[in-house]
């Protein structure tokens, strides 16, 4: 009976032993806890890769204190957690290759590295990963704790994306998502900014990955405001590119019209009675907040309209004349414009027509004596011209004629004194043939006639 029992107890506790070795053994093969010591992964959590393009993920685990990797331990990654294996470190064909090469283990298992890479990327690659290890028995374990989640993108990733400052320097990085070595790509940069100031740069990890990198720097102005800016990264036989849209911060800008008007305005006359529309356009970002004030007293009669504000004057009198003043204001500082309105009573145009038209006609009568004393001074002046002309001594050419003429009388008198001169001498020598007799004759006392005295008589020409 004793020994029946001694076996049977025996028997119960090799059951139970086995049971519970059985139970550790799916323990490490399919899950991790965190309550098995020594077993540690470390990958990343996100893993970003454009389409086509390769990435590589890093990894490392390590195992617990009672175990040592052998050179026969075996790594494999399985996608999602239905059994689907997509890279192994070893090439047996119980793990098929079912991704045509496109997924390398690339780590060396027996050193605790779980690395692998994906090539020519595909959106059906987006997925969460886990590691599987595998070593002699009993050492098979499922690394559930770190499963990296693989996203596929279109485009590389900009920042910041966030606020610009106007006038404020800045710089925009172009991050192409970590990728295999040795394929370094090419960035270009598009967009209405100055594109000259670029440095590209690149990042080694401890982990082995490499992360290239293109910065921008620009002063962003209002122009720039929800303008597109373009990064295209480019590899030696694919290209993809992103873009983002500048959100520029900037304080507000004014301007001022009028109804019927055109451009600015600085000035307006209104007439008793008339009704006008003042328009106040702001452009600023973030949106202004704007108000109307005549004086320091805020203008209720408003209507705004996103960031344009109507001033509406109905029915204006003279106590409407004042000057009117847009304000806007936000977070990046705040401006104003002003306009004068000026209202005129309905009889002021009348006065003002009487006075210009006295204003005329007292200038047209100054006109008109202007030139009639500029007339009468002028004949006046021609009139004094003649006189001086008439009193003045006859001219060399007169003294000739008047010479000359006095010459002939005088050469007449002489003519006939010696015609008497000759007579005599005939007599004389008529009688006396024979004696012979000399005279002289003086003629120093002879005077030339007189010229008869001329009436000057005076006379008015009246010129044209």
């Amino acid at each position: 009976m004793g020994l029946r029992r001694s076996w049977f107890y025996g028997k119960y506790q090799m059951i139970l032993l086995s049971i519970l070795t059985m139970q550790w053994k799916g323990r490490n093969c399919e899950e991790q806890t965190e309550e098995l010591p020594g077993f540690k992964i470390e990958a990343p959590v996100n893993v970003i890769v454009q389409r086509g393009l390769c990435v590589l993920i890093p990894c490392n685990f390590t195992v617990g204190p009672k175990y040592n990797l052998t050179k026969d331990a075996i790594g494999i990654w399985y996608k999602g957690h239905p059994n689907d294996p997509v890279a192994a470190s070893t090439n047996s064909s119980q793990f098929p290759d079912t991704t045509n090469g496109r997924f390398i283990f690339t780590g060396k298992v027996s050193a605790g590295d779980c690395s692998f890479s994906i090539s020519d990327a595909q959106p059906g690659d987006a997925a969460k990963y886990r590691f599987r290890l595998e070593d002699r028995d009993p050492l098979k374990f499922n690394y559930l704790h770190i499963q990296p989640s693989v996203s596929v993108t279109e485009e590389p990733e900009i920042s910041p994306t966030g606020d610009l400052i106007a006038d404020k320097e800045v710089t925009v990085t172009c991050t192409a998502p970590t990728n295999c070595p040795g394929l370094s790509p090419n960035f270009t940069w598009e967009g209405s900014v100055n594109t000259d100031n670029i440095q590209n740069n690149t990042s080694r990890h401890q982990n082995g990955t490499v992360t290239y990198r293109s910065n921008i720097t620009f002063t962003p102005s209002p122009r720039h405001h929800n303008s597109s800016l373009t990064c295209t990264v480019i590899y030696t036989n694919e290209s993809t590119n992103t873009n983002i849209t500048l959100n520029v911060e900037y304080p507000p800008t004014l301007i001022i019209s009028v109804s019927g008007g055109t451009g600015e305005s600085s000035r307006l006359i209104m007439r008793e009675g008339d009704s006008q529309e003042i328009y106040c356009k702001v452009d600023s970002n973030p949106t202004a907040n704007i108000i109307w004030t005549r004086g320091k007293s805020p203008v209720e009669n408003i209507q705004q309209n996103g960031q344009n504000v109507t001033l509406s004057l109905r029915n204006v009198t003279e106590n409407d004349s004042d000057t009117y003043t847009c304000t806007a204001q936000n977070q990046r500082g705040n401006n104003s414009r002003s306009i004068s309105v000026s209202v005129e009573s309905l009889q002021k145009p009348q006065t003002n027509f009487l006075i210009v038209g006295l204003c005329i006609l007292f200038l047209t009568l100054v006109v008109v004596i202007a030139v009639f004393v500029f007339r009468r001074m002028r004949k006046k002046k021609d009139l004094q011209e003649d006189r001086t002309t008439k009193e003045m001594p006859k001219s060399d050419s007169d003294g000739i004629y008047n010479d000359m003429d006095n010459m002939k009388i005088y050469d007449l008198h002489i003519d006939i004194e010696e015609a008497k001169l000759d007579k005599d001498y005939s007599d004389l020598h008529i009688n006396n043939e024979t004696e012979v007799q000399y005279s002289s004759l003086d003629f120093s006392n002879i005077k030339p006639k007189e010229d008869p005295q001329t009436e000057i008589i005076y006379s008015e020409v009246k010129r044209k």
